[in-house]
């Protein structure tokens, strides 16, 4: 994705386009600072461990039939309305006094886009390599009985490689960017289907950042693309026979994951593919603090699970990989 995103941005045709995109995600920062990105994405952190998901995620369990992902996918919109409601209020709260004069590190180095792009996307395919080098995609399912069948094709297969998954995920930025002009997210769709509740126009004046997100392309097309991701999982689990095959995570446990990671997806102003695939991906210095918060989260929550033993419970609802 990286890589083609550097190559929009030096093409003659499509620069113009890679740019207003790039301004357009970095304009969703203007209230936030270093505070709220990184307890904003700590908070995701929890919510994806003890979910077992992520706002993208959770969209092709459902459609997969994962037990108990529509408890996630609830406890997700239940997130939506109820930052949604208190929107306005938290953003004057967590708008920092200095913001960035320079968003994104391109900026601040005062060099093009590619530069930096183009070396860091090599670094990271090599990092690619040498983790499906050293522990193949195959040994989780080998771990989970499911390994693809030697007749089995990329339609009936039980799962693709990773780095084929990632690659088509990043390709993906190229029609967002030129039909759109915005970059892949996720978290901002469950708001604009809660939103959906506020037509009358006192509700939209009382909670202007619901009726911000009610209508337009650029709230819409999240929809679509989240929609479309129910279906592509439907559609992979049954070419795969492996519909519910996925062992799922106790009810509360997806409904409260659910609800805290769209609270810190909401608060960091993204999500994993918000700030993890488009945010560093376009260089964003907040993404740069979000991320490593993201991972904090995740492995404070699962410490505190095993110091407590509700991780034993944890990992006998969702089989354990080892």
């Amino acid at each position: 994705g990286q890589v083609c995103m550097a190559i929009l941005s030096l093409l003659p045709a499509t620069k113009d386009r890679f740019q207003s995109a790039s301004q357009e995600f970095v304009s969703c920062f203007d209230d936030r600072g270093i505070f709220s990105s990184a307890l904003g994405a700590f908070l995701l952190g929890v919510g994806m461990s003890l979910s077992g998901a992520c706002p993208g995620m959770v969209l092709p369990q459902v459609g997969a039939w994962v037990p108990n992902s529509l408890f996630t996918l609830l406890g997700a919109l239940i997130g939506a309305l109820t930052y949604g409601l208190l929107g306005s209020h938290l953003s004057s709260l967590t708008k920092p006094k200095i913001c960035f004069q320079h968003k994104q590190v391109h900026e601040k180095l005062d060099v093009q886009y590619a530069v930096i792009a183009v070396p860091m996307a090599a670094v990271v395919g090599v990092a690619v390599f040498c983790l499906e080098w050293f522990w193949p995609n195959n040994k989780d399912l080998e771990s989970l009985g499911r390994l693809p069948e030697l007749e089995s094709n990329i339609i009936t297969t039980i799962a693709w490689p990773p780095y084929v998954g990632g690659a088509l995920i990043g390709l993906l930025q190229v029609p967002i960017i030129l039909l759109v002009n915005d970059t892949i997210g996720g978290s901002s769709s469950y708001v604009t289907v809660v939103a959906q509740m506020f037509f009358t126009k006192n509700l939209q004046q009382k909670f202007r950042y619901l009726a911000d997100k009610r209508s337009g392309i650029s709230n819409w097309w999240q929809v679509v693309y989240v929609v479309c991701a129910i279906v592509g999982g439907a559609l992979s689990a049954a070419s795969s026979t492996s519909f519910g095959v996925a062992k799922g995570v106790p009810v509360y446990m997806g409904l409260l994951g659910g609800i805290v990671m769209l609270w810190g997806a909401r608060f960091a102003a993204g999500c994993t593919s918000g700030h993890g695939l488009s945010g560093m991906g376009l260089l964003t210095w907040l993404s740069f603090i979000a991320v490593p918060a993201m991972f904090a989260g995740g492995i404070v929550t699962a410490f505190s699970m095993q110091a407590t033993g509700a991780l034993d419970t944890y990992v006998t609802a969702m089989g354990d990989v080892s």
